[in-house]
């Protein structure tokens, strides 16, 4: 449940006024405090810094009032939002803030310090004014973090880190089967890895957009069929069926990891429409005909001493 934002809350929240504080610098505080009324810091240590007496002047109360919200509240302030400067300190800095040579000590409040003042003064209309600036901007922070949360578009982790979830969730599956997976599927997991990192690799090296498959890993991924290791329609004649039948296709091919063994591949560029077409076509046809094995035979696929592998 949201709270209703206003000047009580505000004045009585120490919790909300220091959560305020948390999200302006110095110099939004400064903005903050010009927007009211014009005031200027005196730059000490590199940022702006003014006395009890500047402070009550801004804010147009007495420097007694400052002192004593000060002394009711000063567990409150910290060290970036005031400072007594006593001895050399003071001594170095007494031009600086137009001090007296008699004045034993200083207190100063920084564009933070007057910031919390402005949330606990109340006999002031100059901290009234920047309450009421504080609430506009206080409300409006979960609005610009919920349009950012809008837009945001999710991605997926780093391959390095879905990889390692992978392997962990195949070694809680392997505890679960007894210790080992089928060789098969154990198989074809370390292959469909070492390729995923071979293709990230190269997609990050290049910055290219083109997807190269072997017709094994296309049939599967994109057209969601099954190419059995063994029979009528085994993985190996699928790829001679294509370069025999398709060789406009492509005769590319790359090392990657088969079985566990390193081989050359034939791979084709499915980023190509043409490609895609050519190749869906001829893996159909494969699947449609009732003994691919003797219609590569009749053509003298297996006259070449050539080994073709697929992947």
């Amino acid at each position: 449940m949201n709270l209703p934002l206003n000047q009580s809350v505000l004045l009585e929240s120490r919790t909300l006024r220091t959560s305020a504080l948390t999200n302006f610098e110095s110099d939004k505080a400064l903005s903050i405090l010009s927007k009211a009324k014009a005031i200027i810091f005196a730059v000490w240590n590199g940022s702006g810094w003014a006395t009890t007496a500047q402070i009550a002047e801004y804010f147009e109360v007495s420097e007694s009032a400052i002192k004593e919200l000060y002394r009711s509240n000063q567990e409150e302030f910290n060290l970036q939002e005031t400072e007594t400067l006593v001895g050399q300190s003071l001594k170095d800095v007494r031009q600086t803030f137009c001090l007296s040579p008699r004045t034993p000590k200083a207190r100063v409040f920084s564009p933070l310090g007057a910031l919390r003042i402005a949330m606990l003064l109340q006999q002031s209309e100059v901290a009234a004014q920047i309450r009421t600036i504080l609430i506009e901007i206080v409300a409006a922070i979960p609005n610009t973090i919920a349009s950012q949360n809008q837009n945001h578009v999710p991605v997926l982790p780093p391959v390095e880190q879905r990889l390692d979830t992978f392997v962990k969730a195949m070694k809680t599956l392997a505890e679960l089967t007894g210790g080992r997976l089928n060789p098969y599927m154990e198989q074809n997991c370390k292959d469909f890895a070492a390729n995923l990192i071979a293709d990230y690799n190269k997609q990050s090296l290049s910055g290219t957009q083109e997807k190269w498959l072997g017709v094994v890993n296309f049939a599967e991924s994109e057209l969601g069929k099954k190419v059995p290791l063994s029979g009528a329609h085994y993985r190996g004649h699928l790829g001679t069926w294509v370069r025999t039948f398709y060789p406009h296709l492509g005769d590319r091919q790359e090392t990657r990891l088969v079985n566990g063994v390193q081989q050359p591949i034939y791979v084709y560029a499915c980023h190509e429409p043409a490609v895609v077409a050519g190749l869906t076509k001829a893996i159909e046809e494969f699947f449609a005909h009732p003994s691919p094995g003797a219609a590569l035979r009749q053509a003298g696929a297996f006259a070449s001493k050539k080994a073709v592998v697929t992947a």
